[in-house]
Parts: C-alpha cells; sequence; structure tokens
C-alpha cells in the first residue's frame, strides 16, 4: 500500500504545475551532473562552476570581451568563435544579435539560444578606465543532527573525534584594483576542522593577477591554473564528454588565476605568458606543500607513488588526518612555447616536477627515499580552414608513459556539426586526462574512440547523439584480462529561451567488472549495464516566475531491486521583485544499488554550489531566500531537510555578499 501511495504521488508531481527560477542554463547543470557520474567523484573544478552566475550576470558582451573571454563563455564552438572574431575584426561593432544569424556556423535558432546570454554595448575605447569592482563573500552553515565525530568518546578520553566545531565557513573576497590588475583571496574551514592550524587558516587561496597587451601578456603570482595544449598535461584536462571539447587558438595557452575552494588541481608559485609576435612563451615555477594518507606512506614508502598516496577530500578533522598534512613538498617548473601563422597553431611544452619527503615524514620512514622525478613533454596542434578543424596532443613522460589524443570536427552545414576523437593513453601513464570515458575510479591504460553529431532540424528541436568505445590493454579491477566499455548519450530539445523549454535524453552505459568472491580461482567476466532516462519541462513566464518538472529513471542491469531508481523532481521560485527571489526544490528518490545514483543540481547560494547524489530511499526539500535591501549588499538563506531511509537530517546556512 506504501508504495502505490508513493507512485500516485510521484505520476502526480511530474504534472502538477509549479514554478521556477533557474540559476543557470540547463545544458551547463547538466554537463555538471555528467562529470559526476563519469568521474565517480564529488570534486568539481571550479572554474567549470564558475560559469554559474546570477540571471543579471550571466550575459557577455559580444563587442568588447576578448577572444578567451568570449570561449570562456561555453556559448560557441571553436568554428563559431573564429567566424565571429574575424566577423568584429572586419566589420566593427555589431549592433544586433541578428546579425550573427549570416555567418557560416550560425542560424536563427542559434541565435536565440544565445540571446539571453549576450549584450552589445557599444566598442570602449582601448584606453578607458574599467571602474573598480570589490566583491566579499561570507558562507556559514552547520548540519543537524550532529555525526558521531563530534560525540565525546570515554575510551580517548572524554575526547571527540573532530578537533574542530561543526560549522562550514567559507569567506572570499574578489577585487578588479584597476584596469590590469586584479586579486582574489579564499579562506575555507570545512566542518569539523580547526578555524586555525598551528596558528594558520586551514585552506588559504589567492592570486594577484597583471593582464597586458604588449610584451607581457599576463603575470599571475599565487595560486593558479594552466591550459596547455588540448589538455593532457599539468592540470589542463578535465573534458568530460566528447561533444564538449572545444579547442581552438585561445584555449591552447593561457593561465587561469585560482582562488576557489577546491584544495587539489592547482599550481602555487608564479607563471607569465609573453607574447613574441607569432610566438607566446608560458613560463612557471610553483612550489606546494602535500598532505598524504600516512598509514598508506608507510606501507610503501616508494617515492615514485607518492602521488597516489595524495589526500583529496580537503578534509582535515581527526588526529589521523591532521598527521598527513606536508609529509612532502612538489616543485614544478616547465615552459611552452606556441607559434601561431594564420589558421595554424603549433607547441610544444616541456616541464618537471620534483616531490621531496618533509621532516615530517621522515618521522614515518626507517630509510631516506629521496626525491621522486618526473618529466613530461608535450606537442600540439590545431589547425582550422573553411569547415574543418584537426587537433592534436602527444605527451611523453617515458619509455612506457605516452599518451595521445586526436580529434576532428566538421561543419557539414549550419544545422549539422560533427566530431571524432581517438585516445591512448600508455600503461605508467601519470597526469591529467582529457576525458573520463571509463567507468571506473581510474582512467589509466586506456585507449578508445568517441564521435559526436549535432543536428538542428528546424527552429523547433535540436538533437545530439555522442558515442564512446573505450578499452583497456591492462587487467581492470580485479580482471586478469583486458576490459572494455561504451557510451551511448542521445537528447533531443528546443532550442532557445521560449515560454515552454523541454527536454529529453537517454544515456546508456556498458562496461565489464570481476565481481569480487571469497574463491582464489579465476573468476568470471561480468557485463554491466546502466541505462538512464532524463526528461524535463520548464515553464517560462518573464521573470516573475518559473516552473520546472523533471523525472529521472535508471535502471541497473544487476540491482537487486524490481524496482529501476527514479528521482522526480519540482521547483518553484517566485520573484516578486529584483530585491526579493524565493526558490523551493522538492525531490521524490528511491535508489536501491549505488550504480544507479542519481545527482542533481540543487538552488544555492551565488559562487555555492551542490550536486549531491541521491541514493537510497526518501525525499528532500530544499529553501533558498535571496533578499536585496539595498543596492550592493545581498542577503541569502538557504535550509534542507532530507528524509532517506527513515533517517532525517537537516542543513543550514546563510550568505552575506558585499559589491564595493
Amino acid at each position: 500500500m506504501h508504495g502505490n501511495i508513493q507512485l500516485r504521488l510521484l505520476v502526480f508531481l511530474i504534472w502538477i504545475p509549479a514554478l521556477l527560477k533557474a540559476q543557470q542554463p540547463i545544458i551547463n547543470s547538466q554537463d555538471m551532473e555528467d562529470l559526476l557520474y563519469r568521474s565517480e567523484s564529488a570534486n568539481i573544478p571550479e572554474p567549470m562552476l564558475n560559469v554559474f552566475d546570477e540571471p543579471g550576470n550571466l550575459t557577455i558582451d559580444l563587442n568588447n570581451a576578448s577572444p578567451e573571454e568570449l570561449d570562456a563563455s561555453g556559448l560557441f564552438t571553436s568554428y563559431q568563435l573564429h567566424n565571429l572574431i574575424k566577423y568584429r575584426e572586419e566589420y566593427g561593432e555589431i549592433y544586433s544579435i541578428h546579425e550573427l544569424a549570416v555567418l557560416p556556423g550560425f542560424n536563427q535558432s542559434k541565435v536565440l539560444e544565445i540571446e539571453p546570454y549576450v549584450k552589445l554595448n557599444r566598442v570602449k575605447i582601448s584606453n578607458g578606465e574599467k571602474p573598480l569592482r570589490h566583491m566579499i563573500l561570507i558562507n556559514t552553515g552547520r548540519s543537524f543532527p550532529n555525526s558521531e565525530g563530534y560525540l565525546e568518546d570515554s575510551v580517548s578520553g572524554g575526547k571527540t573525534a573532530y578537533a574542530g566545531p561543526p560549522l562550514k565557513t567559507t569567506i572570499r573576497f574578489r577585487s578588479h584594483l584597476w584596469k590590469n590588475l586584479s586579486m582574489a583571496l579564499t579562506y575555507e574551514k570545512d566542518a569539523g576542522e580547526l578555524f586555525l592550524y598551528q596558528k594558520r587558516p586551514q585552506f588559504l587561496s589567492g592570486y594577484l593577477s597583471y593582464a597586458g597587451e604588449r610584451f607581457l601578456k599576463q603575470l599571475v603570482v599565487g595560486n593558479f591554473q594552466m591550459n596547455q595544449g588540448v589538455g593532457l598535461v599539468n592540470g589542463a584536462g578535465f573534458i568530460h564528454q566528447a561533444g564538449k571539447l572545444r579547442v581552438n587558438h585561445q584555449s591552447l595557452s593561457r593561465i587561469r588565476p585560482y582562488a576557489s575552494k577546491t584544495e587539489t588541481m592547482f599550481e602555487q608559485g608564479i607563471a607569465c605568458q609573453l607574447d613574441l609576435n607569432r610566438i607566446e612563451l608560458l613560463i612557471w615555477a610553483s612550489f606546494r606543500q602535500l598532505s598524504l594518507s600516512p598509514s598508506a606512506f608507510t606501507e610503501n614508502p616508494e617515492a615514485d607513488n607518492w602521488l597516489d598516496y595524495q589526500r583529496t577530500s580537503g578534509l582535515y578533522r581527526t588526529m589521523g588526518e591532521l598527521e598527513g598534512r606536508e609529509l612532502a613538498f612538489r616543485i614544478h617548473t616547465g615552459i611552452q612555447a606556441l607559434y601561431r601563422h594564420r589558421q595554424l597553431a603549433v607547441g610544444i611544452m616541456s616541464g618537471t616536477e620534483w616531490i621531496y619527503p618533509t621532516k615530517k615524514a621522515m618521522k614515518y620512514l626507517i630509510t631516506s627515499p629521496g626525491p621522486a622525478l618526473h618529466q613530461k613533454a608535450s606537442l600540439h596542434g590545431n589547425w582550422q580552414k573553411s569547415q574543418i578543424q584537426i587537433f592534436g596532443e602527444i605527451s611523453v613522460g617515458g619509455s612506457r608513459s605516452m599518451a595521445c589524443l586526436l580529434g576532428t570536427e566538421y561543419y557539414f552545414s549550419d544545422f549539422v556539426q560533427g566530431s571524432l576523437l581517438m585516445h591512448h593513453y600508455g600503461t605508467e601513464y601519470r597526469g591529467s586526462h582529457p576525458s573520463s570515458y571509463a567507468s571506473g575510479s581510474t582512467i589509466e591504460n586506456e585507449q578508445g574512440v568517441a564521435f559526436h553529431l549535432h543536428v538542428e532540424t528546424g527552429k523547433f528541436v535540436t538533437a545530439e547523439l555522442t558515442g564512446e568505445l573505450f578499452r583497456y590493454l591492462s587487467p581492470r579491477y580485479l580482471t586478469t584480462v583486458p576490459s572494455s566499455g561504451n557510451r551511448l548519450d542521445f537528447s533531443m530539445q528546443n532550442p532557445g529561451k521560449k515560454l515552454l523549454q523541454w527536454r529529453f535524453r537517454v544515456v546508456n552505459k556498458t562496461w565489464q567488472t570481476t565481481p569480487a568472491t571469497e574463491t582464489t580461482k579465476l573468476r568470471p567476466l561480468q557485463n554491466s549495464r546502466v541505462t538512464r532516462i532524463d526528461g524535463r519541462l520548464i515553464y517560462n513566464y518573464q521573470d516573475l516566475f518559473k516552473w520546472q518538472t523533471r523525472l529521472v529513471i535508471s535502471y541497473y542491469s544487476q540491482q537487486k531491486e524490481e524496482v529501476p531508481g527514479y528521482a522526480a523532481v519540482q521547483q518553484v521560485t517566485l520573484c516578486s521583485s529584483r530585491n526579493l527571489k524565493a526558490t523551493i526544490q522538492f525531490v521524490l528518490f528511491q535508489v536501491g544499488d549505488w550504480e544507479n545514483r542519481i545527482y542533481l543540481y540543487e538552488p544555492g547560494f551565488y559562487y555555492s554550489f551542490s550536486f549531491p547524489a541521491y541514493y537510497g530511499s526518501g525525499q528532500k526539500t530544499t529553501l533558498l531566500l535571496t533578499l536585496k535591501p539595498i543596492r550592493r549588499i545581498t542577503f541569502s538563506a538557504k535550509i534542507s531537510g532530507i528524509t532517506n531511509r527513515g533517517i532525517r537530517k537537516w542543513e543550514a546556512a546563510i550568505q552575506l555578499r558585499l559589491n564595493l
């Protein structure tokens, strides 16, 4: 009887009228959910998340934005970006968004799709001063009830396992000091951590950035990330879907200042970019202390494996976690030269990193392992002519440490576009990967092919089809034979900002594993398959209210329950004025297997994003209130409650934002 009531409520929720205020384009939130499914990690690189913003700040100025800013917006493919910049250079200022419809790669449906996110200001004088812009963000929140880590334990002398209070606190400061100089600083303390560790912040991220227009193109001191080539080395990758891989001249060489909450995947030092006419030089040197897992580190103290023991959770609450802090330090230097000539860009990179044990680490070891040395070089290029683009990169770090990525993109017409990717990773290749085709926790020893096809049948429907086939040359998980997998992704939606928007998507992923058993015999290879169906409907009525209803159904071939996993979503936002906005989201879910888990975007604060994994059975309600009492001050409050398998938990947080 209880199951029938839930099923009826589920059907009712799909069709009930409601209101929604979406905080970002649908496709962007879907991309983030994809990344979580594919990387099996809740850690999303924050530069990807920074595309999210308030509706009023989503727009980008087509007349004054730099090629790098246009590329970072994610609104244009490399072919569209090339034609847009060429048109702007030949004809100057764009007076109407509908001018783009005559450019190759654009059409009326594309213009309507990007129209809500672009603006056309008059061309500014290059020497004009930009106004001062400063932002201060303060977030604090906690969960109820407290976990067992906060309870006093008599065995440990009445002390708690967690050293710090349950508050999660973040403080951010960003400032454009004047035309070419900017800075940012981020402090974060997770729940259970101390506010200060050894009289200093638990985690501090910041930078000072100078953007020039001549010889010194960019200079960053502090934390930064680098984009080199297609993305095989030095943290430049994290392309998680074949259809989202965009390569152009601007993206082959870039320094991205970094001041966010992600505690890994960044450099800490100095980097600069020099412009020598047709040649660009990217030079960097960095130093960073590493936190390791003490138990794993002492069991196998081989220097070459130290990065395998690096802690990436960002939580330092217990005494064991605190002991693992700063057990090693990393020095990283390198140089990249990029040559540009017309439609061709070719680059070469060489980098070296040393990892040394600290004095603290030597206390755990009997003998000194010495430093670990890793060297890497890469060659990358991009060529574009008319409607075809060819790009690729090869990275070498040793005889068995090689990776390559080759791709081509072709524009059959303004309505049909396609791409093809091929990749291969060597047996001992280490470093960033430009894709996450794999179904497991790592993607070493992988080779495969992927294709993407984008079709516009008119102004009412666009369709995308992505297929991926991957294979592992070395044993996968517990297998003693090579394993493989494939993924097929098909979606349809109506383009543009319409009164009624819809999207339908089907994703099917198949992979091979060997189930763990107590026997020592050779275990048979097991094929597993997950099919996920995702449909949503959005009703827009100006900026006063919006409604979204969404249903995700996931079926796992090895699932224990007869009923497939599902999650039904209703989101309601009322925006009575520009100074007051209220958003509520209700999720009803039932997921019995971890492979059926469902990631869903959850409304959150400015620069704070949440994609919780729904696993178990229950419901979750989230309420977000945003108030702007005066022009430059924004106050937000969020409260969410979840009931999962009879256990109820609450989370509450507030945010104060100052724009000065």
